[in-house]
């Protein structure tokens, strides 16, 4: 996975061109922590920041850019997800996530090519459904080194609104 920020600009159809700006670093001592240390203490807790709240952290105008992820920058079609909220759990030394985000691209073709296509491209046919992924940093309140943990089809599945409904219907305690 790549993490990328872009420069967005509204459009007069009401869509928004992106132009691709740089990579960023959401692990680490990169954004999640940026903007979530202020909930971090000294015992468990839960948290939730936004999409601004990282780019603020960043120091990018949230009403100027996007945090995008790049679910697979190795295959031929594009895959991109607009983030829009991350939740955490933080114990001592490791936090699983839910990032929420919606969908841009899901493994479309790209007829100018990938590459162009991720530098620059407009938002007007994106489907914009609503997806998550659950990952986790080895890292918590105490222990801040904040590195992904093991991240694999096992360890970062999506879900798309469909599963998520169904999984929050029936996953009842036994």
């Amino acid at each position: 996975m790549a993490f990328l920020l872009y420069q967005t600009t509204p459009l007069a159809d009401g869509s928004r061109r992106y132009r691709y700006v740089q990579n960023v670093v959401l692990a680490g001592n990169g954004l999640i922590y940026l903007a979530c240390q202020k909930y971090l203490g000294t015992q468990d807790v839960g948290w939730t920041i936004t999409s601004a709240d990282m780019l603020v952290a960043g120091g990018h105008n949230p009403s100027e850019h996007e945090l995008v992820i790049d679910i697979a920058p190795s295959r031929p079609t594009v895959s991109l997800y607009e983030i829009k909220a991350i939740s955490g759990y933080s114990y001592d030394a490791w936090t699983p996530l839910m990032l929420s985000f919606e969908s841009l691209f899901g493994d479309a073709e790209a007829p100018s090519g990938k590459d162009a296509m991720k530098r620059e491209f407009t938002d007007v046919t994106c489907e914009r459904l609503l997806v998550r992924e659950f990952l986790y940093p080895t890292g918590g309140y105490a222990e801040r080194s904040w590195n992904w943990g093991g991240n694999s089809r096992t360890t970062a599945a999506l879900l798309f609104q469909d599963a998520w409904d169904y999984f929050e219907r029936n996953m009842k305690p036994a």
